[in-house]
């Protein structure tokens, strides 16, 4: 009956026209105001919006989005159609790139008005059930809320934006690799930037098929293009991304995996397929202890808004955490090793010991 009224829940939260995505200039006036490149592979709908189509070509956009004042740390309002810029995230300015080279030049200019030890480029990947101003509302949260440095880049794959839309979901994942290969080169050419890239839930998936496919046709492009990957709760199952894994020729460092014991999601997901776990909720650490991936188990946190499916981006206590945590050696983020356990921007204050790292974060929200 818990998972009958969840899904429930998960319907009722569908019933909202999510494929809307406004332009509101007057935002620009209110909150924080963050540039957010995107590529998409969602094609254009009758109001001129991306929607919920599949396009086989790569749009390429730049959009500024407004974050509004006082909202609480973690948290995203969208406003739908009718966005509040003083309550609600929404896109102030949204501009649309005709070929590769201006979307790589404009990107260049972006990271070089940073600081020489500040220009990497996190392109994130989103996950099951987003709109396309989900996922530049979700980028832009990240870099704020975890102090991302550098420039910051979204793949808007063609998700339904529907609770209930699983299946096409799936098929769009599968459909979106090329688009997404096609944006990591083309991030890539703009001035060979240090590339670090993100996912969540499907999207997890989505990043490691895309590897395996750029692996399969240029063998080490991977380890020598990104420099680190932080999976958040992958809905993957365990033998399918050992074989994605497995064509990675050099693997890059780090190469973090967040899993939460606690996520309602992808117990549902797990059920739906006849299985126990997905990697994103996997209850011991040594089923994958073998690869030289770190294991961030984030179980004593919480983010009731996604079901504990998207604690890294939802959780203030972790969030606050994460911020400080090339100060917590000691108290938090102990590797095996005794090494301090960063993500990839946080490298350059302290670096990490190579080879395999098991970690759990312990202290929870309060």
């Amino acid at each position: 009956m818990r998972w009958f009224a969840f899904i429930l829940v998960l319907a009722a939260a569908g019933c909202s026209d999510r494929t809307a995505a406004p332009i509101v200039p007057d935002a620009l006036n209110f909150g924080l105001n963050k540039t957010v490149f995107i590529g998409t592979t969602r094609d254009r709908n009758e109001a001129g919006e991306f929607g919920i189509e599949r396009s086989t070509h790569l749009h390429l956009l730049q959009a500024t989005v407004s974050i509004p004042p006082n909202r609480d740390l973690g948290s995203v309002s969208d406003g739908f159609d009718s966005p509040n810029p003083k309550r609600d995230f929404a896109i102030a300015e949204l501009t649309q790139f005709e070929t590769t080279s201006a979307f790589a030049n404009s990107l260049r200019s972006e990271i070089d008005n940073r600081a020489v030890n500040n220009r990497e480029v996190t392109v994130f990947v989103h996950g099951f059930n987003n709109s396309f101003a989900d996922s530049a509302f979700r980028m832009a949260q990240l870099a704020h809320d975890l102090e991302l440095p550098g420039a910051h880049v979204s793949y808007a794959w063609p998700s339904r934006g529907n609770p209930l839309g699983y299946e096409y979901d799936r098929d769009s994942a599968l459909f979106a690799r090329d688009g997404l290969a096609e944006l990591l080169e083309s991030v890539r050419a703009a001035g060979r930037p240090n590339l670090i890239v993100v996912a969540h839930s499907m999207g997890s998936a989505l990043v490691m098929e895309t590897f395996r496919q750029l692996e399969i046709a240029q063998p080490g492009w991977v380890g020598e293009n990104v420099r680190g990957v932080i999976l958040m709760s992958p809905d993957i199952n365990i033998d399918v991304f050992r074989n994605q894994f497995s064509r990675i020729k050099n693997v890059p460092d780090p190469f973090v995996v967040v899993v939460s014991r606690k996520d309602a999601v992808l117990r549902v997901s797990s059920r739906l397929r006849g299985q126990k776990t997905q990697l994103g909720n996997i209850s011991n650490a040594e089923e994958v202890a073998d690869l030289p991936i770190t294991i961030l188990d984030v179980s004593e946190f919480s983010d009731l808004r996604s079901g504990n499916h998207f604690v890294a981006a939802g959780s203030p206590a972790l969030i606050q955490l994460l911020r400080r945590s090339s100060e917590l050696d000691r108290e938090f983020l102990r590797g095996r090793n005794g090494s301090v356990v960063l993500l990839p921007w946080q490298r350059r204050i302290v670096t990490q010991t190579n080879g395999d790292t098991s970690v759990v974060v312990s202290g929870g929200d309060r």
